[in-house]
């Protein structure tokens, strides 16, 4: 290789090791952040973000598209102690960049008042966010909080929620199937006073006057005319079964009823004693 060949291997080799340079920050373990604007950050804001090589390339793309369009999470306040948001974050800034190529691993506030405040702008992408203070543009990284689960206040217990001191009603022993509750029964009367429920027995024990009938819906007290056998005109009960025709059920022992003649029987007898006062005028000789 001739002269000319070694000086521009050289010089590419100098402008290679310059970019690199100007590239690959300086970097800082940990320093102090007491007097914001002083030592601003001298570079381009949206390409700082390059020097986290720890987020994955894919995330650094959006939020660098983010910050270039300035579509931000949150605007928070800065404080001794704290950073105050729309969300939580905690109070550690790192990875601070300041002049123009010198980035800090850990910044302490420590020479801040407590009435000292600074805003900033946050990007945040896949668990990633981004610090853009807005007095020095000091790029950095802060970590943002799972947010809270508020408790559901306790709900005091009212009167009725307590232990039941007595049974509901329809409380009881219930049939196992459908066919047990349709199943038709009887209760004879005139044999004896119906059982009722009194001091020390149960609801459930005790008989319903005068018989029962399935109704569709469950077993009811059947009316007092029931009765076994044609009773003035009026033909015993018959209970119908929900599950097809089956024979039916006959309530026992009602009381008898007296027949009450129908409007038709009182004009035919009154028709009659008509008739029967025409003729007898008829027969009876002329005086």
């Amino acid at each position: 290789m001739n002269r000319s060949t070694y000086i521009t291997l050289a010089a590419a080799l100098m402008l290679g090791a310059g970019a690199a340079q100007a590239v690959s920050p300086q970097r800082i373990p940990a320093c102090s952040w007491n007097s914001p604007g002083q030592n601003p950050f001298m570079g381009e804001v949206v390409a700082a973000v390059d020097h986290y090589p720890d987020i994955p390339a894919d995330v650094r793309e959006r939020l660098k598209q983010r910050m270039a369009e300035r579509r931000y999470d949150d605007i928070v306040t800065i404080r001794r102690d704290s950073i105050v948001g729309r969300d939580e974050y905690d109070p550690g800034i790192r990875d601070m960049h300041f002049g123009e190529r010198s980035v800090c691993a850990q910044t302490t506030r420590a020479g801040w008042s407590a009435e000292m405040r600074e805003r900033g702008l946050v990007y945040c992408e896949a668990g990633h966010c981004i610090l853009v203070p807005t007095v020095c543009r000091n790029v950095s990284r802060i970590d943002r909080l799972p947010p809270k689960r508020v408790a559901e206040p306790a709900v005091p217990a009212g009167p009725g929620d307590g232990e039941l001191m007595f049974d509901p009603p329809a409380a009881g022993p219930q049939p196992d199937s459908f066919a047990e509750r349709a199943a038709p029964q009887a209760v004879g009367l005139g044999e004896g006073p119906t059982p009722v429920a009194g001091p020390g027995s149960s609801l459930s024990s005790a008989q319903p006057p005068y018989g029962t009938f399935w109704d569709g819906g469950g077993v009811v007290p059947a009316p007092p005319f029931a009765g076994r056998g044609p009773v003035g005109g009026l033909s015993p009960l018959v209970v119908p079964s929900p599950e097809g025709p089956q024979p039916g059920v006959q309530l026992s022992n009602a009381p008898p009823l007296t027949p009450v003649p129908e409007p038709g029987t009182w004009a035919l007898m009154l028709g009659g004693l008509v008739l029967v006062g025409a003729a007898s005028m008829r027969r009876r000789p002329a005086g």
